[in-house]
């Protein structure tokens, strides 16, 4: 189901998305181990532009299946809540399931170490 609604806001996501927030999605995927070093350095460098690099991002994601397109959606919705809003994203205080009904998809937010940063 999370990957659907990634395949459906592919587009919107990779013409909207700021460098900053794509550089921070990187970070939080390779810490939580949806992408492995390789994978981020791939993105970071092998794509010249923000569009580019976000491109390889989400079809990376995407082909990784819906539980890692799950954690890039909570990802989104913590990290960059404008983002998460132009792409009818939200995030819920609690639960785990995907809410469709109202063309919103509802996600928890992951677990992530509180260290004082975003």
């Amino acid at each position: 189901m999370a990957d659907k609604i990634l395949k459906d806001r592919r587009r919107l996501f990779v013409s909207s998305v700021s460098p900053g927030t794509l550089s921070s999605l990187l970070d939080e995927l390779l810490d939580q181990k949806v992408l492995n070093q390789e994978e981020m350095e791939r993105v970071r460098c092998e794509n010249a532009t923000t569009t580019d690099k976000a491109r390889a991002l989400i079809d990376s994601i995407i082909r990784k299946g819906p539980q890692a397109c799950q954690i890039l959606i909570a990802f989104i919705c913590a990290e960059d809540s404008f983002l998460a809003e132009k792409l009818k994203l939200s995030g819920p205080p609690s639960g785990s399931q995907l809410n469709t009904d109202s063309g919103v998809a509802t996600l928890p937010a992951p677990d992530l170490p509180n260290n004082g940063e975003k």
